[in-house]
């Protein structure tokens, strides 16, 4: 996404945003990142709690962002690999521009993962090895100080370190 596209994309949000939220109720902003075809921000949707919206949602995969734009028109949509600090870094000029505007707002992200090369899931298949630097490249997101970082799918995650 070139900056101007970013720049037009965060004004359209925050003017769909601010004609349907409740200024007297708290606001919460998602990320949705590997969002597939956006089975989780239709969760998050589904909830139907009020101010609660999926600013923006990222996928490498060209069908995966098609599918999810027609899901949720209203999302930015980064056409990304996950491992790219560009992604991340667009991501904090959004983040920005939307804590200016709903001064108390809250982000949470939601990372969910291809895990197949490290989990159960694998069932005794060789996998790619590199499916595992997807977890490893989430630190990165932290530099969006969200309020909450979820990722799921892997028990294993749990045993990870950098410890021998």
């Amino acid at each position: 996404m070139t900056d101007t596209q970013l720049i037009k994309e965060t004004k359209a949000f925050i003017e769909h945003v601010k004609s349907n939220y409740d200024p007297l109720k708290p606001i919460v902003f998602w990320i949705d990142l590997f969002c597939g075809a956006g089975g989780t921000s239709t969760g998050i949707h589904l909830t139907n709690q009020s101010n609660v919206y999926v600013a923006a949602c990222v996928n490498h995969w060209d069908k995966a962002i098609e599918s999810h734009l027609l899901n949720h028109p209203f999302t930015i949509h980064f056409e990304e690999d996950i491992k790219d600090f560009k992604v991340v870094s667009n991501l904090e000029y959004l983040v920005g521009e939307l804590r200016k505007e709903f001064l108390k707002c809250k982000f949470k992200i939601w990372a969910s993962l291809e895990c197949t090369n490290f989990s159960k899931a694998k069932g005794g298949q060789p996998r790619n090895a590199d499916s595992r630097t997807l977890a490893e490249h989430m630190v990165m997101y932290l530099s969006l100080n969200p309020d909450v970082f979820w990722f799921e799918n892997v028990v294993e995650f749990m045993s990870w370190s950098h410890v021998s």
